[in-house]
């Protein structure tokens, strides 16, 4: 019997989710019962939508939980869950500006619930940092898989910016040999090299850990230098004094680990290294805690709006439609006014799937909802990216812009549903 403060982590990954309850009580490896369901990242966004509900459903029964974390690829708004995916292969492009969180909630059956998300390797830190009892004062966490992700930790806590780190706090578009790192630190790499050195295909780094070869051993061993060559000045800068490795390729850790410290026992302090066999159990504890320690904090409530709508009014104007656009400037709370007429819109007995017109700005942009904003604050590549599921009853994008998108529907003005204020 799981106890009613645990909370439940997700991975959703390219070919799969997973999901498991974790209890309230931390350190160690807590056992985890886990629930893994395929899923096809290059489906229509419902049809991903269901599969995550479907592997929730199954994960829970019937037990309540109080958050649940999310583990989600990036590039994602992990604070508004809303996906901001598109040109990594066709993967979740079908969801691009997508409010996540609210599917998810309406699919579930979980309108209390609070559901957040988070990247991946911060996840896998929070969750390596506490299954491992690490207690390193300055921690790198590396995952190396279909990518190279990373997270740093400074007594436990993780950071988001720091004088010694890439500026984005992150190492996979770091430059490293003729590319950026990334493309030397995933599994992508090893398939490349193989077939560069023997002329023949490999599946991936597991089906090249069994042969044994020559051939495997030296690519073991270039990996494990380039590695080392790449991390080596950061972690002088960091002062790092334990490296963490997780993700698929740590299964292989033993072949490259060799190598991979000739690199850097030259820096100035002694660096333990430590790899997870168990990243999967590790990624879903992280989320779990983020998610609950986000709970407690009360974060993700939706900002005032500042003034009132009229809910019936907007309702009505969406009745018979199957696709539509909400715009108005000057709003300050876009997201109270899309939870307050999602609620409306469910109590009419629709079902809505949300599209924020935010995923769409240009970086850098600092005020999205601003009427000093127009038609060049916008990106019209991730606009014409953005499209509403033809097998949804509903698709709203909404935000200052929306009528950008230029969907078949109707196009509704916020300002119409201002309630009028008495004079006085």
């Amino acid at each position: 019997m799981n106890a009613p403060n645990a909370s439940l982590g997700l991975d959703v990954g390219g070919s799969h989710v997973t999901a498991g309850v974790v209890g309230a009580s931390s350190g160690g490896k807590q056992r985890l019962y886990l629930v893994r369901r395929d899923m096809d990242s290059l489906a229509p966004a419902s049809a991903i939508v269901a599969a995550i509900g479907d592997c929730i459903a199954d994960a829970l029964g019937s037990e309540p939980v109080g958050a649940i974390g999310i583990a989600f690829p990036g590039p994602f708004n992990y604070q508004k869950g809303v996906c901001e995916i598109r040109d990594v292969g066709g993967k979740f492009e079908q969801m691009f500006g997508l409010h996540v969180g609210q599917a998810l909630q309406d699919v579930s059956g979980m309108p209390g619930t609070a559901f957040r998300f988070f990247n991946d390797a911060h996840c896998f830190a929070v969750g390596a940092r506490e299954r491992n009892n690490l207690e390193g004062r300055r921690t790198v966490f590396l995952t190396l898989g279909s990518g190279f992700g990373s997270a740093f930790m400074e007594d436990g806590r993780l950071l988001t910016c720091h004088h010694a780190l890439p500026e984005s706090c992150a190492f996979y578009n770091e430059p490293f040999g003729t590319s950026i790192a990334d493309d030397y630190f995933s599994t992508r790499w090893f398939v490349d090299a193989y077939q560069q050195t023997t002329g023949h295909t490999i599946s991936g780094v597991r089906e090249l850990a069994e042969m044994h070869s020559e051939a495997a051993r030296g690519i073991f061993n270039a990996f494990g230098t380039s590695l080392g060559a790449f991390l080596r000045p950061w972690l002088e800068s960091f002062e790092c004094d334990e490296l963490v490795i997780g993700g698929n390729i740590a299964k292989a850790g033993s072949q490259f680990l060799s190598a991979l410290k000739k690199q850097i026992e030259s820096i100035g302090n002694e660096v333990n290294i430590v790899f997870c066999d168990d990243s999967e159990a590790c990624i879903l504890t992280g989320a779990a805690r983020l998610a609950t320690l986000e709970d407690q904090g009360g974060h993700g409530n939706a900002e005032d709006p500042g003034f009132d709508f009229d809910m019936d009014f907007l309702v009505e104007r969406l009745r018979y439609e199957t696709t539509a656009a909400i715009d108005g400037f000057e709003v300050d709370g876009w997201e109270a006014v899309r939870q307050a007429l999602h609620s409306a819109l469910t109590v009419s007995g629709r079902q809505v799937f949300w599209y924020d017109i935010e995923a769409c700005m240009k970086a850098g942009v600092a005020d999205p909802g601003s009427s000093m904003h127009g038609f060049h604050s916008f990106d019209h590549a991730k606009i014409r990216a953005m499209r509403p599921d033809p097998s949804a009853d509903l698709c709203i994008v909404y935000g200052t812009g929306a009528a950008l998108c230029g969907w078949t529907g109707k196009l509704v003005s916020l300002d119409s549903a201002r309630k009028v204020k008495p004079a006085f």
